[in-house]
């Protein structure tokens, strides 16, 4: 019968989302509260790795995400003009015939999530925000900002790093922390030479990344290592960008910089970075994704966490009857796995910030990654 028949989830973004349509294909009724607007979807893009797209294919999503968005297999290192270095292939882990990863647009991504959700059952209530959280041992009850109260056998949190449920039930405790680096995202027109993953890289160490996200777009990314949160003025952001492209000469680089300003989208974030210890619950209020573990970029994989986790906790529900079982399993196979990325990718920050070691290492260091999050979930 399974551990729960009705469910809030307090967040609309891709753990969210996902997690709604995951219990709905297994005849659990779901509401999900957002606090933003369905119109203000943002972003640049986002890469999903081997695991997170098996994750999807598990829950009847990936197809739609690949049509999406532009499947790739590989990766290269290239200097500043351009040259290749070095160059592979990745390996497809979740299907042989298909792309080993996806980039798509986050704004795309989101509306192919929140498509599937409602089409599964899912209702969704947007510019909507919980007031009041009520527990007992039989189920939890909201009060809802619009003035409704409703109730239901669990609430999962799936609100994002800066989580206000996490706050509420497990207070001040565990607090996201800068990490020491932050990452500008740059959205421009995809050349045939950004076939993949694409890291460009100059003598003094200084790297532009590049991912595609679909035939036409791609997106590159600058992380920039300060000990304090980097703050540029808004009416100086396309000048700074400039200056962090000028000392590459790859054409592909050249054309993008001289586009800088002309309605690209253009973001910067500081890696506000959290690991939670489980358990992830208290009471019958869950945490998923962000909320409980929020990742360095290094490995690719925040949103392919997140994923997983909808999959992992709609597995436990569903198998199990009793619920406290059910999070404490959902708990343990998430925190060994989502722990060991966590700490992979903090290790190669580490070593952006302060080299101690070779490139090797933080290649090393990759390559291990990777294999961890071909194993099975």
């Amino acid at each position: 019968m399974g551990a729960v028949k009705k469910v809030f989830i307090v967040g609309g973004g891709i753990g969210g989302l996902t997690v709604a349509h995951a219990l709905q294909r297994i005849g659990v009724s779901t509401r999900v509260i957002e606090m933003g607007d369905k119109r203000d979807r943002i972003g640049t893009g986002i890469t999903l790795l081997g695991n997170a797209l098996r994750a999807l294919a598990e829950l009847g999503l990936v197809d739609a995400c690949l049509e999406g968005g532009l499947g790739w297999d590989t990766v290269s290192v290239r200097d500043g003009a351009g040259t290749i270095l070095s160059e592979q292939s990745s390996p497809r882990i979740w299907d042989a015939d298909r792309p080993a990863a996806l980039g798509l647009m986050r704004p795309r991504l989101g509306q192919i999530l929140e498509d599937f959700a409602t089409k599964s059952g899912a209702k969704i209530d947007f510019n909507t925000t919980i007031t009041r959280i009520d527990q007992d041992d039989r189920g939890v009850t909201v009060q809802l900002s619009n003035g409704e109260t409703d109730r239901a056998d669990l609430l999962i949190a799936a609100d994002g790093v800066y989580s206000k449920i996490r706050q509420s039930i497990f207070g001040d405790e565990f607090k996201p922390h800068y990490a020491g680096q932050g990452v500008w995202r740059y959205t421009v027109s995809r050349t045939e030479a950004m076939n993949g993953f694409v890291l460009y890289r100059l003598p003094t160490g200084r790297v532009v990344g590049a991912l595609p996200l679909s035939k036409e777009l791609c997106y590159l990314f600058f992380l920039e290592s300060t000990d304090e949160k980097l703050r540029i003025p808004q009416d100086r952001v396309c000048d700074y960008l400039r200056n962090l492209l000028a000392p590459f000469t790859a054409p592909e680089l050249v054309a993008a910089a001289k586009v800088i300003g002309e309605d690209k989208h253009i973001s910067y974030r500081p890696f506000d970075v959290l690991m939670m210890p489980a358990p992830w619950h208290r009471g019958r209020v869950v945490l998923l994704g962000d909320a409980a573990h929020s990742l360095m970029p290094q490995m690719t994989s925040g949103g392919g966490m997140a994923i997983e986790d909808a999959l992992v906790l709609a597995q436990e529900l569903n198998r199990n009857d009793d619920l406290e079982t059910a999070l404490k399993t959902y708990c343990r196979r998430r925190e060994e796995r989502v722990g060991r990325v966590y700490d992979i990718a903090y290790a190669i920050c580490r070593e952006e910030r302060k080299p101690e070691h070779g490139r090797d290492y933080s290649m090393g260091l990759l390559r291990e990654g990777y294999a961890f999050l071909a194993a099975p979930v």
